[in-house]
């Protein structure tokens, strides 16, 4: 996420939990100015670390306009690791249909209403085989019916200095339509459009190799 760190640019996170997104963001230069959390605790880690940062107890409260209040949507990131316990292999897989998991359609209602010039999300993989992939073509399809081109893969967080072994989905749209332009920023050049790259070992300076398809 390197190619962000442009000045201007600014991130709007929604499920912020303790701040991992926020994190990330703010090493590539990107700040965080508003974040969407609704555990007391966790906002309480939030405000520890980023005491200037504007706090949101319940995404379903937040408007687009609201949002406009605090960032450019023209220079804006929106970032949501929204909840995944429907999509869990551990869980009752109701996918979207869970009370928690289903907030993706206020993730969606927000980029319709602020329409930020790039969206990162954030999953579990069972979210791809979770009714042999319907709900994943749903966010899909949102997505595009929104007119953001985009690109999805798998991430592991092994290979990115942690040690343990956490796969991630993670979609990056752009809202100019393109799809190009959201896999410049998550698939190696050469794995483009969805190639996978040679594997090799696990270890903090080795990138994950694994690719989704920009669609």
């Amino acid at each position: 996420m390197t190619d962000l760190a442009v000045t201007g640019l600014s991130l709007v996170s929604l499920f912020a939990g303790i701040g991992g997104i926020d994190l990330a963001f703010q090493r590539a230069g990107v700040p965080s100015v508003l974040a969407v959390e609704i555990n007391r605790a966790s906002r309480g880690v939030l405000a520890d670390h980023w005491p200037d940062l504007t706090l949101v107890d319940d995404v379903r409260g937040v408007t687009g306009d609201r949002l406009r209040q605090h960032a450019d949507p023209a220079r804006a990131i929106l970032a949501a690791g929204w909840p995944c316990q429907g999509f869990s292999l551990a869980g009752k897989r109701q996918g979207l249909d869970d009370h928690r998991s289903g907030l993706w359609t206020e993730v969606a209602r927000l980029l319709a209403e602020y329409r930020p010039r790039w969206f990162v999300g954030e999953n579990v993989p069972g979210l791809l085989s979770l009714h042999r992939g319907r709900d994943f073509a749903r966010v899909l399809l949102d997505l595009a019916q929104l007119g953001y081109g985009f690109a999805w893969r798998i991430l592991d967080a092994q290979y990115f200095g942690v040690p343990q072994r956490r796969r991630r989905i993670v979609l990056v749209g752009h809202s100019s339509g393109d799809p190009r332009i959201a896999a410049r920023i998550l698939l190696e050049p050469e794995s483009v459009p969805g190639d996978i790259a040679p594997g090799g070992p696990a270890g903090p300076d080795h990138p994950g190799a694994a690719a989704g398809r920009p669609l």
